[in-house]
């Protein structure tokens, strides 16, 4: 991710939640007007890695808090 997209997040991060739903509104309106292409193989497997790692820790996280 470039460093531009990083301070976006993190300025995002900073908004209000009403501001937060009213940007991310403006972003999925104006997504519509991008280009559509397929994703690849390789896209495809990253996407379904992060997934699946963000699953996997969210279960550990879960599994921590129960044994405490």
């Amino acid at each position: 991710m470039s460093e531009i997209a990083t301070q976006l997040l993190n300025t995002f991060s900073s908004l209000s939640a009403s501001e937060q739903h009213e940007v991310l509104l403006a972003l999925l309106r104006s997504s519509g007007e991008l280009p559509a292409s397929p994703l690849n193989d390789d896209q495809l497997v990253a996407i379904a890695e992060d997934v699946f790692l963000s699953l996997e820790g969210e279960e550990l996280h879960g599994d921590e808090g129960s044994k405490g």
